[in-house]
């Protein structure tokens, strides 16, 4: 009976120090599942935090990232600096960012 008991001992304290072969048996060894293909990066939202209009330098922060025109944050190109807005360029379509938040009562004219 101390046999078997050994022998069971045994059994469990092998499976704990190998854990990675206690699992799918079918699995062949160093089995690592393939990353999927890489897809283009997708652009988080833009969040304008800053606007410096000077002369003519115009910079930007995006993202607490500094811009200046024809730059690039997260996939989006810098186009436009004004006083008030930055126009981005993101997948050829324009976006339109502003400090000034719209609100129900700027919209109305």
């Amino acid at each position: 009976m101390n046999k078997w008991l050994s022998l069971g001992l045994l059994a469990m304290s092998v499976g704990a120090l190998f854990p990675a072969q206690a699992g799918d048996p079918t699995r062949p060894p160093q089995f690592s599942p393939t990353p999927a293909q890489a897809e283009a990066p997708k652009a988080r939202s833009l969040t304008l935090q800053q606007i410096l209009v000077s002369g003519d330098k115009r910079s930007a922060v995006i993202n607490d990232q500094l811009v200046r025109e024809g730059d690039r944050v997260n996939g989006a190109q810098v186009v436009r600096i004004t006083p008030d807005k930055v126009v981005v360029k993101i997948r050829q379509k324009l976006k339109t960012l502003s400090l000034i938040k719209r609100t129900k009562h700027s919209e109305k004219k």
